[in-house]
């Protein structure tokens, strides 16, 4: 298991998190969800930073852990956070296994620098020396001016690049191959003209370049453009291939032509054809690509331009093609969702959180991390939980269940969390940040729910009682 401790970052004043297959954040505005959820991505996403720093590095034929990792931890922070200079002192401890304590600890040195600290043992069996013959291997041929000896040690660098993930895998014990933030505000990616498109992202990679050749003092805070930028990456990818395939039940035939085993075509197409019923719900009809035109489809007679479609199908189609591509292409991944309630009607977030669960349930070493507003959200978790804890008590109750809700949307309980940030409105004396997941039970603890439902109805049962009250008197 991984966790994560932060004190005084921001709007966090503590919070110790327990990041489990599912990790759900729920609270107010500006209680701090995001800022937690892209800590997470920072510390989950290192591996990919520090296998760019390795795969490049010319400089050293060794595994250095400051110029390797640490350097590049720095670097990335100033570059996702800004300057450190004026922030208070803070604390961030992530640990990439539990129960071993393996971690990594920043801080702040009196000179208002980042310090990093390794947990002991963070390296075990003869990591480092495994690393340093990577490099080695790596870099002979490199310098060569011979055509042959180049080619040959371009193809052979290939199979060094898939040992070196698979040993960074290990060091930081994240197996996704696949991480994206996918930010709110989606609707940029589909309500505006292609040219706006090609212009934002033209800005963004100008605004990244620039405040990465600033002094780390002199940076800004830019994690939401780095985000947003890889996200662009994504969705420009998802469209490319829609633009080709035309539509989801297209990429369904595709893909069953090329699957030769008969037992994994048939598991395969069910999840598939499963997710594009769900996704069709969401979205009032079918999502099509036609000459780089996006459309959806609402009737046989009728469509629409995505870009004058609805708030709900705009926010959503991008997740929903995410969700599609995972489950399609059998990906590991890790996926941090920013409100995915957003624009949606109860019943439509109902349906995303089910297709949400589809996917994190295809791989055991996918991730979901969600932060949300909506209580209708943990409702939809709850039911997932809870069904899963039903069968496990009786397991002949299995077809019953499976009726109501399908088995591939049903959760584990020991795959789960979930925590309150703020919690100023639901009561009076309050942590910042609280688990609301009953371990006991398997499902999130139902006084929570009750006392935001208390809550939202207390000013009418008030007023209510006001109008009972004069009534009589009249």
């Amino acid at each position: 298991m991984q966790k994560i401790i932060i004190k005084n970052f921001g709007a966090i004043e503590y919070a110790e998190i327990e990041i489990k297959k599912v990790l759900v954040l729920i609270g107010e505005q500006a209680s701090g969800k995001s800022t937690i959820a892209k800590l997470i991505y920072f510390f989950k996403s290192l591996k990919d930073d520090v296998f760019n720093q390795i795969y490049q590095d010319q400089e050293r034929d060794y595994f250095d852990e400051n110029s390797d990792i640490a350097f590049v931890l720095q670097e990335k922070f100033y570059n996702w956070f800004g300057s450190t200079e004026k922030l208070i002192d803070f604390e961030i401890k992530f640990y990439y296994f539990v129960e071993i304590n393996k971690y990594l600890h920043l801080s702040l040195n009196k000179d208002k620098t980042i310090q990093c600290e390794f947990s002991q043992d963070f390296y075990k069996y003869n990591i480092p020396e495994a690393l340093t013959q990577i490099k080695l291997s790596l870099q002979q041929g490199s310098k060569t001016t011979n055509i042959h000896e180049r080619l040959a040690h371009e193809k052979t660098k290939i199979n060094y690049a898939q040992i070196l993930a698979e040993i960074l895998n290990n060091l930081f014990h994240s197996y996704e191959v696949d991480s994206l933030f996918v930010i709110a505000g989606r609707s940029i990616t589909v309500g505006y003209s292609e040219l706006f498109e090609k212009y934002f992202f033209a800005d963004l990679q100008s605004r990244l370049e620039k405040n990465s050749k600033k002094e780390f003092q002199q940076k800004s805070q830019i994690v939401n453009e780095i985000l947003m930028m890889k996200f662009i990456e994504r969705v420009i990818y998802v469209k490319d291939v829609f633009s080709v395939h035309g539509k989801f039940q297209d990429l369904i035939s595709r893909f069953r032509s090329s699957i030769k085993d008969k037992d994994k075509d048939k598991e395969e197409k069910s999840n598939l054809y499963l997710a594009e019923k769900k996704i069709v719900e969401i979205l009032k009809g079918e999502y099509i690509s036609n000459n780089l035109e996006e459309k959806i489809i609402l009737n046989t007679q009728e469509s629409i331009d995505l870009h004058n479609a609805s708030s709900g199908q705009q926010e959503s189609i991008r997740i929903l093609q995410d969700i599609f591509f995972v489950i399609l292409k059998q990906s590991k991944v890790l996926r941090i969702v920013e409100e995915p309630e957003t624009h949606l009607f109860p019943v439509a977030q109902k349906s995303l959180i089910e297709l949400l669960a589809l996917m994190v349930n295809q791989n055991d070493n996918n991730q979901l991390i969600i932060t949300t507003h909506s209580p209708y959200v943990l409702t939809v978790f709850n039911n997932l939980l809870f069904a899963q804890r039903v069968v496990d008590k009786n397991p002949l109750a299995e077809a019953e269940v499976a009726e109501l809700i399908p088995k591939e949307f049903w959760l584990k309980a020991k795959d789960f969390s979930a925590y309150s940030l703020g919690n100023s409105s639901i009561q009076e004396e309050h942590e910042y940040c609280e688990s609301i997941f009953n371990n006991q039970t398997g499902a999130i603890q139902q006084n929570y729910l009750d006392a935001v439902s208390e809550m939202l109805g207390g000013d009418f049962n008030y007023l209510y009682g006001l109008y009972t009250k004069i009534s009589r008197k009249k």
